[in-house]
């Protein structure tokens, strides 16, 4: 036993004192390993001892001024001669073995001996002998900031010449006193350490920390700052940091408010519409934060419903964040999906970024990908955006837009769309058709006296049908377009205005399009005697208007300032100018083919007018109207019997035509009142009105202005034509004129007997807006004296429906001439008739017949309140970026369009009927019911709904049917066109913040994709 236990103690004292092989292999050196380990280390002592040396002067030197760059620059010296270096810094010793060389050496040495001499010439010679070049590689490797050579030189070459005061540093002290609250508090002296417990609060500037538990050093600036637990053990009055608008939640937090470096646990904060929560964060001096173990969402819960989840995290507030390796959670439960890195958007301003396509496939186009491309914001006040789109079968788009304002001066937006499309025929056949979409949006918003604006939306007839995802588009059968500029100025006391306007009409079912520039002048109603009387009086109320306007024309559509019967020499084919398509060609891409057809007048137009009181309550208004037309051809006829046609002869020159008429109004007001039970009124108001008129007969041949011509051989009598018929102004009326014009208007209003709750006044309540009844009678006419009677009324019913009535009626019998059978009516219509000088009254004992109607029904219900909640919820609603204001004022703008959880239902209604009929031939009838409305199924699901019905089709019209779910922080929505050419689905589930909009799932089936959208 004893021999076993001596052998085991020779193996372990043999073991703990002979080193293996292994061992001496990788810790032994070789003498040929050993000599040039120590060569090496000989050749960088004396170049790191110079560096040494350099930065111990540039410290001593720097002590007074506390240069920010020497200070860094004896750094980054000290780095490269005292850092320990290890096998794996090739890179590092390489850079030591390079400063080694003697005469790097010998430099560095006469740069720091330059330094402590106070010859100038030392100085010089030193610095431009290439040191500071060389220092370079050091500065580049062993510091953290740029440290160029010419700024080194500078900085030194002040300090020779001016001293410490030259270079020394701006001071950046603490400039704000630091103030600090608590329930109680301790100061200890010997470490200068404020101890703050319950309800502490310190304040430095704007920053301010509150926490249960604070302390505060005043040597080294650090305050420390935790929660504390309540009678229950709950840790309450957790830190609170707040910095300018930046707000932080955490669990504990070190600060030093000098320096503004920070380290932070278990953060809360926000940036931009994202929410960070950290377990630990880095703050530096600057803006940015470096955070560990992170979770980002948009979600305001306090466990969100999703979210990012990564372990490193870097924030530039105002900029964006970044992430490394990131996982998308559920419910805080992580899912097989995620990304190497993240860049989430964190700015409130408009910033440049790439814009996702849709993807998916057309039947007659092929795959595609849609939209994609990049926003650009250019500038603080213009943006740009550049969309692509791209189809496997050939076909391409491309959309630019902007959108720019300039606060309390103009905003506006613009598109431009051209698309090539390639579509696959039912037989395999490609059919090739070009579209484009011009749009101009812009106003005025401030308040000068020059004032543009432009709202132009222009595209050729198959744009929407083709390219649009729009089902309201659909529904579009014109587009106005129109640019105007006005200016208003005053001529001593004399008001005046300036306008341009041009505008544009298309019918984009037709293709016929109209461009029409106009341009006025206008003198506001002037009194030139008003000063030379102390009281009203009828010389006193003399004024005088003046209008003057230009206007213009061009139409694709033949017929525009055509003859009404048939010219020698001219083609009378009314069916011309169409295409292959049926319609006519575009107007702006054929505009050289239409420029001849450019039609022009001007009219110029003069009243004066004054009033005066007769009789104590009646008002008494003689005017005197003058006005001329200006047009730029005249026209001389003659019938020719041969050709059964008449042979115009066509003067172009200004041709002038005058035109003047008197006229006297009578007028007043007259009220009646109607006591009812419990002190409520009827005011009843009468507003009668009657004016007579004069003008000559400027058809009498003396003043050339119309011509007698026969017009075709059976036009035995021939008529009377304008010399300049077709002109785009207008003409001087025909015949003498001495007519009776009378109307009268009724208007009842109730005041209610009790007060208003809210107001204590007495609440008036409009019964009937106006009824109207008007027409005339013409003493100089031979027949048919009486002109036709308006009559119509307009008011609300029970507060909600709002009525409207206008008619016209026929006080004249018609004649009929000829009937013929119709086949789908199954009975005989009137083809043709007059109407006779015979009154109504006379033959069939009726004062008139019903000619026109017009009834117009709206109403919109929602529970009581719902418009004032929503106008509140709107205003306060503050817009955080330039895309937020836009919303808000489209919001505003149009309320019925935004889905509001809060109002539980709401309903649309509207009915139209229009009635037509001329004499004895069959009335024409048009009816139009839509409704739309909305219904909140539960609190987080709205159910809408929005629909016609075609009384001649006997069907249902255009019906959308959308269904949408709130989310939370997600939103889905569905939207289903059940029938018609736009019959698709739509269904999205998307996160509600703009940040992550392309952050959706999507399932469409739209007609734009089908090849039925033609049918």
């Amino acid at each position: 036993m004893h021999n076993l236990l001596f052998g085991l103690a020779v193996a372990l004292f043999f073991m703990m004192f002979t080193p293996s092989k292994a061992e001496a292999s990788k810790y032994v050196l070789e003498p040929e390993e050993e000599e040039t380990y120590f060569r090496i280390y000989n050749d960088t002592a004396k170049s790191r001892q110079a560096a040494r040396e350099l930065a111990k002067t540039l410290n001593l030197l720097n002590a007074g001024a506390k240069n920010e760059l020497i200070s860094n620059y004896a750094i980054a010296m000290k780095a490269f001669a005292d850092s320990v270096l290890f096998r794996g810094d090739r890179e590092l010793q390489q850079v030591r073995e390079d400063m080694a060389e003697p005469d790097i050496v010998e430099r560095m040495n006469q740069l720091d001996a330059a330094l402590k001499s106070t010859d100038p010439n030392e100085w010089e010679e030193a610095k431009n002998s290439g040191i500071f070049e060389e220092l370079d590689e050091v500065i580049f490797n062993f510091s953290d900031h740029e440290l160029p050579s010419e700024d080194m030189i500078e900085t030194l070459d002040t300090w020779k010449r001016e001293g410490d005061e030259g270079i020394a540093a701006t001071e950046d002290a603490f400039d704000f006193p630091v103030e600090y609250t608590s329930d109680s508090s301790n100061f200890v002296m010997r470490t200068q350490t404020m101890y703050m417990v319950g309800n502490a609060e310190v304040e430095f500037g704007e920053q301010k920390l509150n926490a249960g538990d604070i302390q505060m050093n005043f040597v080294t600036h650090i305050v420390k700052a935790q929660g504390i637990p309540d009678t229950t053990g709950q840790i309450v009055e957790k830190p609170i940091f707040k910095d300018g608008e930046k707000t932080f939640n955490a669990n504990e937090m070190i600060y030093n408010y000098e320096t503004q470096k920070g380290l932070i646990k278990g953060i809360v904060t926000e940036e931009s519409d994202g929410i960070i929560t950290s377990q630990i964060v880095k703050k530096t001096a600057g803006p940015e934060m470096y955070m560990g173990d992170n979770v980002y969402t948009t979600c305001r819960l306090e466990h969100p419903h999703f979210g990012f989840r990564t372990k490193k995290l870097k924030v530039v507030p105002e900029k964006n964040v970044v992430s490394g390796p990131f996982l998308v959670e559920l419910n805080e439960s992580p899912l097989p999906l995620g990304f190497f890195f993240g860049l989430f958007p964190a700015t409130t301003d408009n910033t440049s970024g790439f814009v996702m396509p849709t993807y998916g496939e057309s039947t007659d186009r092929g795959f595609y990908l849609r939209d994609g491309g990049v926003f650009l914001a250019l500038t603080d006040y213009f943006n740009l955006t550049v969309l692509g789109t791209a189809y496997t079968l050939g076909g391409w788009g491309l959309n630019v837009s902007s959108q720019y304002r300039k606060r309390y001066s103009f905003s506006g937006n613009t598109r431009f769309s051209i698309v090539n499309n390639l579509f696959q025929e039912n037989d395999g056949s490609l059919t090739v058709r070009q579209d484009y979409q011009i749009q101009w949006s812009h106003s005025q918003e401030s308040k000068k006296n020059s004032r543009f604006s432009a709202n132009i939306n222009i595209a050729n007839s198959d744009y929407n049908r083709n390219n649009s995802q729009n089902a309201n588009d659909f529904l579009q059968s014109s587009m106005n377009s129109s640019v105007s500029y006005s200016n208003n100025f005053a001529v001593g006391n004399v008001n005046m205005s300036m306008t341009a306007q041009t505008r544009y009409q298309q019918n984009v079912t037709t293709g016929e399009a109209t461009l029409s520039p106009e341009g006025s002048f206008n003198v506001a109603r002037t009194r030139p005697f008003k000063s030379l009387f102390k009281k009203s009086n009828a010389i006193s109320e003399i004024g005088f208007t003046y209008n003057m306007r230009a206007s213009g024309s061009v139409t694709n559509k033949p017929g525009q300032g055509r003859l009404p019967f048939d010219v020698v020499g001219a083609d009378n084919d009314p069916s011309d100018g169409l295409d292959d398509t049926g319609r006519y060609p575009d107007l702006l891409l054929n505009f050289g083919d239409y420029s001849e057809d450019f039609q022009w007048g001007i009219t110029h137009e003069l009243p004066v007018s004054t009033q005066m009181k007769i009789f104590k309550y009646f008002t008494l208004s003689p005017s005197v109207s003058y006005k001329e037309y200006w047009h730029p051809f005249r026209y001389d006829y003659t019938f020719i019997e041969e050709e059964n046609a008449v042979l115009v002869d066509t003067t172009n020159e200004l041709t002038r035509y005058q035109e003047y008429s008197t006229s006297v109004g009578f007028n007043t007001n007259m009220f009646m009142f109607y006591n009812m039970k419990g002190g409520s009124v009827i005011r009843h108001t009468i507003q009668p009105n009657v004016s007579m008129s004069f003008r000559p007969d400027f058809g009498d041949p003396t003043y050339d202005y119309y011509q007698y011509v026969q017009t075709s051989n059976t036009d035995t009598k021939g008529r009377e034509m304008f010399r300049s018929e077709g002109g785009l102004v207008g003409k001087p009326s025909a015949g003498r004129s001495n007519s009776l014009n009378f109307s009268i208007n009724n208007i009842l209003e109730l005041k209610s007997g009790k007060k208003d709750e809210e107001t204590g006044k007495a609440k008036k309540t409009m019964l009937l807006n106006n009824l109207q009844v008007s027409s005339g009678y013409d003493f100089e006419r031979d027949s048919l004296n009486w002109s036709d009677i308006n009559a119509g009324f307009r008011t609300t019913l029970f507060k909600k429906v709002d009525v409207s009535v206008q008619s016209r009626w026929n006080p004249y019998k018609y004649e009929i001439v000829s009937t013929a059978y119709d086949e789908d009516l199954k009975k005989e219509v009137v083809t043709s008739q007059y109407k006779s000088k015979d009154l109504l009254w006379d033959t069939d004992g009726k004062i008139a017949d019903l000619t026109s109607l017009t009834v117009s029904l709206g109403t919109r219900l929602a529970p009581k309140g719902a418009k004032k909640k929503q106008e509140e919820k709107l205003d306060q609603m503050q817009p955080r970026n330039e895309m937020e204001r836009q919303m808000l004022e489209q919001m505003r703008r149009n309320p019925d369009l935004y889905l509001d959880f809060d109002i539980p239902w709401s309903l649309s209604l509207n009915y139209n009927l229009n009635y037509n009929k001329t004499g004895e031939a069959e009335p024409t009838i048009t009816q139009t019911f839509t409704f739309s409305g909305d219904v909140s199924l539960t609190p987080k699901w709205k159910f809408a709904f929005r629909s016609g019905f075609d009384f001649k089709e006997n069907a249902f019209s255009y019906t959308s049917l959308d269904l949408t779910r709130d989310l939370h922080c997600w939103q889905l929505t569905a939207n289903w066109i059940p029938f018609g050419p736009r019959q698709s689905y739509n269904i999205t589930i998307a996160v509600k913040a703009a940040m992550l909009q392309d952050l959706k799932w999507e399932k469409r089936n739209s007609w734009i994709d089908r090849n039925d959208r033609f049918q």
